[in-house]
């Protein structure tokens, strides 16, 4: 009886975590086993195959040659299987799966893309659906399940979501070219304070909306608000003078250079823009957890940083 006839796709899987992840700790919990578990079934897997696949350290487990060797074609085997399962369930219930993803209302169109962009090779036929909305209505929306996954600025603690971070920016201050702040590199909170603000909506996201007037006092200054806008060609057209600024994201900053209007970096160690990918706490979807790992995969490879700096909302 050969040494394949004893090992499951269960212990294929477990070894490509493995691989993928390069840690026990993040592979069991990826698997959803204990560690001894797990590192005694990796063990059991290495003495049937008469070979070492990883290399133990205090740095995590780093695959050997042998190990390369036969995780390329242990993940072939792993695909096929599922993709056999997969699509017989399908053609038997004439249905095909669809994975619903929120984004903000200002998503830059390259990114969306990048999100279409993701091919699994167990679901040949994914229809991707993209469901526009400010980010607090994203967070809710997950927690009614109405949406698998979605793409959300600086979200607050909430039990229920899990969110992984991708990107962190600086807000961007946007001003007239002959505002006092044009000779500047950087600008800080207090500097900001001085001036009349050009402020984003409370519903576009109460949530930073309400950390930035809350450091502010803080910083035992006073906000300004002269006006508030939804987006960020009504904050461009109230710029109406040299001593208004203006709040917002580097990609809507960039857009406001293009009409001749100066921006610099806010520098506070408590006020980023952070973009997350976030799911329900409860979601167990195979589906959900495989375009995750691909989408970040995709993303440390190629990582497009105009693709990726997601605006306020």
């Amino acid at each position: 009886m050969s040494v394949l006839s004893h090992l499951k796709i269960r212990d294929l899987e477990l070894v490509v975590a493995l691989h993928e992840e390069g840690s026990v700790t993040q592979a069991a919990k990826r698997i959803g086993i204990s560690e001894p578990a797990f590192s005694k079934r990796i063990q059991l897997i290495e003495r049937q195959l008469k070979a070492q696949l990883f290399e133990r350290g205090h740095d995590g487990a780093k695959t050997t040659n042998s190990g390369f060797a036969f995780i390329g074609y242990a993940a072939e085997i792993i695909h096929t299987y599922h993709r056999a399962i997969h699509e017989a369930q399908e053609a038997m219930h004439g249905e095909y799966s669809k994975l619903c993803i929120g984004v903000s209302a200002f998503m830059p169109p390259e990114l969306i893309e990048f999100l279409r962009s993701i091919e699994l090779p167990l679901y040949r036929d994914l229809a991707i659906e993209i469901d526009t909305a400010y980010s607090a209505e994203l967070l809710t929306q997950l927690r009614r399940g109405h949406i698998d996954l979605a793409l959300v600025t600086s979200p607050p603690e909430i039990s229920a979501i899990t969110t992984l971070r991708l990107v962190t920016n600086s807000f961007r201050i946007v001003f007239r070219e002959g505002h006092p702040l044009t000779a500047k590199q950087s600008t800080t909170l207090a500097e900001v304070a001085e001036y009349p603000w050009v402020f984003f909506n409370r519903n576009i996201h109460p949530y930073l909306h309400d950390q930035v007037l809350e450091r502010v006092a803080a910083e035992h200054k006073q906000a300004k608000i002269a006006h508030h806008f939804s987006y960020a060609d009504q904050a461009t057209a109230l710029l109406t003078d040299n001593a208004l600024v203006a709040w917002m994201s580097p990609p809507e900053a960039q857009r406001a250079a293009c009409r001749g209007l100066c921006n610099l970096p806010l520098l506070d160690e408590h006020l980023h823009l952070e973009t997350h990918l976030a799911t329900h706490a409860d979601n167990k979807s195979p589906l959900v957890s495989e375009y995750v790992r691909r989408f970040v995969k995709r993303m440390e490879q190629d990582r497009p940083p105009e693709q990726l700096s997601l605006p306020i909302a």
